[in-house]
């Protein structure tokens, strides 16, 4: 689900005094007051969240849903901007100063079991979940909204939530960068290589389910799902909010554009590069990579 839970509500008519503070025109329109208790994706908005479009062909019809939009529906409570996405960014950023956010998933909490194996050179934020038996090496930083779960090895310098870079050129010639308030979920008997990467999620976790296999020096971009039973050999390169199905093995040095889906049971030869979502149970291999009959790599499993 895309969403954030705020750590304290906000009043709509509280926001709006903070949004015109911050852009001068911003309209509020709305039949009725309620609290914030979150933030969601305006493609699938969440009751009681606040939310942006560009396009308002996409607005799904919730009245407990606060809209930032570039004009009014009738029915909806809406902030109307000529900019959206800056507003929203502009809040995001509001937020995440204030640490108003909840960037661990529901039902966690900062906790490091007792069997965990936590290297003293390894670096935990505050906000973070280890699991029963994990095991995290030297030089591993594992940052604010990190789950990681039972039986998981996180091997030497890896990096779990940092920030992606995700940036908007605003119609008033500012550059911003979006806010990362989600974080990152490993599941469990989930090993990650040496100096890998996993990216936090903007408005929901990057995650890693169980039994996956993520070789050395690989990066997960923010917002990536990636299935049971994956193998990543070293060096992949997987873009921002792709999904990998159950059981999809990507050969050395892969490379997958942003926003694709890696159907179940591909096959990814080394060194080739995805560009379009694949087809289940099909190999592929090439810089575009084609679909080919026969190829396997990866490991039995």
């Amino acid at each position: 689900m895309s969403a954030v839970a705020l750590k304290d509500p906000i009043g709509v008519f509280e926001l709006l005094n903070f949004i015109e503070d911050l852009v001068i025109g911003a309209k509020l329109n709305t039949p009725n007051q309620f609290e914030i208790t979150g933030i969601s994706d305006g493609r699938a908005p969440i009751s009681h969240t606040i939310c942006f479009l560009e396009d308002i062909s996409l607005v799904k019809q919730d009245p407990t849903v606060l809209y930032i939009l570039p004009e009014h529906i009738d029915g909806l409570v809406t902030l109307v901007t000529e900019d959206p996405r800056y507003v929203f960014i502009k809040l995001l950023e509001h937020i995440q100063k204030y640490d108003n956010y909840e960037p661990l998933p529901d039902g966690f909490r900062d906790f490091v079991h007792a069997t965990a194996f936590v290297h003293e050179k390894a670096i935990l934020e505050s906000g973070v979940f280890i699991g029963e038996n994990a095991w995290i090496g030297a030089g591993v930083v594992v940052k604010k909204g990190s789950v990681i779960g039972k039986n998981s090895i996180i091997r030497e310098n890896t990096v779990l939530g940092c920030p992606g870079i995700a940036l908007y050129k605003a119609k008033n010639g500012e550059v911003l960068r979006f806010p990362h308030l989600s974080g990152v979920s490993i599941g469990d008997n989930v090993e990650i290589g040496a100096n890998a990467v996993i990216v936090q999620g903007t408005l929901k976790p990057t995650v890693v389910e169980d039994d996956v296999v993520i070789g050395n020096l690989c990066n997960i971009g923010h917002g990536v799902t990636v299935k049971s039973k994956v193998w990543m050999s070293v060096g992949t390169l997987i873009g921002g909010n792709c999904v990998v199905e159950q059981n999809a093995t990507l050969g050395l040095g892969v490379s997958v554009k942003d926003r694709l889906h890696i159907e179940e049971n591909t096959s990814v030869g080394m060194g080739s590069v995805i560009t379009k979502s694949t087809t289940a149970n099909t190999s592929y291999f090439g810089n575009p990579a084609q679909p080919l009959r026969g190829l396997k790599t990866g490991p039995v499993r």
